[in-house]
């Protein structure tokens, strides 16, 4: 059985799609390198926030599997792992929704 991430490519492509909505100033965030901040508009960080959901929801799905094999000495790391996976994704779903009524909101606003 192989694990695969979910694909949010076509997610991706509308937040890269809205164009007409630029940050004045880019988020900093520090990367691998050391000394060297990286600034990131708000669609590149979401993006990363989404991968690194993604990557706790699959080292989670590896640990269950490990557990259920008997491969896994520790039962601790395997419910850490369940744990991290699930607060990542409650946390990226708390964000969805906060931005689809942003969105609903601006949608609704009158301009005139």
């Amino acid at each position: 059985m192989q694990i695969k991430g979910i694909d949010f490519s076509e997610e991706l492509k509308m937040m890269r799609g809205i164009g007409g909505v630029r940050p004045r100033d880019a988020v900093e965030i520090d990367k691998d390198t050391p000394g060297r901040p990286e600034k990131l508009s708000f669609g590149e960080f979401l993006a990363q926030q989404f991968q690194r959901a993604n990557t706790h929801g699959i080292e989670a799905e590896q640990a269950i599997q490990r557990a259920v094999a008997g491969t896994e000495e520790n039962p601790h790391a395997t419910m850490l792992a369940v744990q991290k996976a699930s607060v990542s994704l409650t946390l990226m779903m708390s964000i969805k929704e906060r931005l689809e009524r942003t969105y609903q909101e601006l949608i609704r606003m009158q301009i005139g």
